[in-house]
């Protein structure tokens, strides 16, 4: 059942998103009184509803009052932030009010440094939970680019069978080394490529193209084998820059360039499917370390949820956002079917050797660069 919003919120989120899981009381945490919730909404689902999905608390020690601040790259309506918020309600619901999760989209804390997000969620100050793309997690470890080697997922079902078994586990493995408890794989999702000169169909429709990418060594050896001009650029700059022209165009799953209103100052969207990202919920471990074992308990269910609320939120959004975009005539669509994968595909085959290169400079034995590079690739 959704629960009811208060008029005054019911009037914000008109504007924005439609909310359910709103600020109803629940049972008070183990330590007796508890504070009133109050957590802001998350855009509705029937399905995610945090006053009956939360995490049941059963063990007998009382939560310690803790605030920890939540950090992405993307803005508040982007579903990376609604993870964040509904982690946060499931939280606040499990506790009593006691645990909560402030969400800082758009990289507030570190003045959209997407590098010193992940940098400062590994120190555990200023931020102790993040959604952070692999893609800016291979600037601390080249493992984290196998995830983004372009043309080794068909379609969605690959990404899932593929991050869900050995590959999954090696990255957590890897996030551990770095001091941080993975708690689920989330989803970026494909990264599309827009423009404002033209559309994008072949290799060749790259030359002549300033593009703006994320801070990534692999995307940079991946356009430069497609030809393209690409410079990096914080996401925080890149709206400017492609409005006063910059650069030329940029590439993000659909969520992404919808959540920063890319489609208002872009002309051409090629869904290319070349290549997937994916984001980490991760939590500081030492942050994490300070509940018990029954505390961390509620801690992995809640952040499981957020995670797959997540996930099929993003799925949902970039149907609808497509269909949209078509209709509304915001951006002209050129669909897969469209795309002269070969070409891509042809242009980029040296990238796998490549990365392997860096793997072994990074210190990994020839075999071993391979066998990490096989549990995604097989």
């Amino acid at each position: 059942m959704k629960k009811k919003l208060s008029m005054v919120l019911a009037a914000v989120m008109a504007l924005s998103l439609t909310a359910c899981g709103g600020a109803a009381p629940a049972a008070p945490a183990a330590s007796g009184s508890a504070p009133a919730l109050s957590y802001k909404d998350y855009q509705s689902s029937d399905k995610y509803v945090a006053a009956t999905e939360a995490a049941k608390y059963e063990g007998s020690d009382a939560w310690p009052a803790t605030t920890w601040n939540f950090d992405c790259s993307t803005g508040e309506t982007s579903t990376w932030a609604q993870a964040g918020y509904y982690f946060n309600a499931l939280m606040q619901e499990s506790t009593g009010g006691a645990v909560k999760v402030e969400v800082y989209p758009g990289e507030q804390l570190t003045n959209g440094d997407q590098k010193a997000g992940i940098q400062a969620l590994m120190d555990g100050s200023p931020i102790q939970v993040s959604l952070h793309s692999n893609l800016i997690y291979a600037n601390f470890d080249p493992r984290f680019n196998a995830v983004s080697l372009p043309y080794i997922y068909k379609d969605y079902s690959d990404v899932d069978r593929i991050l869900g078994g050995e590959a999954g586990e090696k990255l957590k493995q890897v996030l551990a080394e770095k001091g941080l408890k993975c708690e689920g794989i989330a989803e970026n999702g494909f990264r599309q490529i827009t423009n404002s000169k033209q559309p994008i169909t072949k290799v060749d429709d790259l030359a002549n193209i300033k593009m703006r990418i994320c801070s990534n060594d692999l995307c940079a050896e991946v356009y430069k084998e497609w030809g393209c001009d690409a410079s990096v650029m914080n996401w925080a700059e890149t709206y400017t820059a492609l409005q006063q022209g910059t650069v030329d165009g940029e590439e993000n799953p659909e969520t992404a360039i919808a959540s920063a209103s890319v489609q208002d100052v872009q002309d051409y969207i090629s869904l290319w499917n070349a290549y997937y990202d994916c984001l980490f919920f991760c939590i500081n471990q030492a942050a994490y370390d300070q509940f018990t074992d029954s505390q961390k308990a509620v801690i992995d269910a809640n952040a499981a949820k957020a995670v797959a609320y997540q996930k099929e939120l993003n799925r949902k959004q970039v149907d609808e956002l497509v269909a949209e975009w078509k209709s509304n005539g915001a951006m002209q669509v050129t669909e897969l079917s469209e795309v002269d994968s070969d070409s891509f595909r042809n242009a980029a085959s040296g990238a796998a050797d490549w990365y392997k290169g860096q793997l072994v400079a990074s210190g990994m034995s020839d075999a071993d660069a391979q066998n990490f590079i096989d549990a995604f690739t097989k």
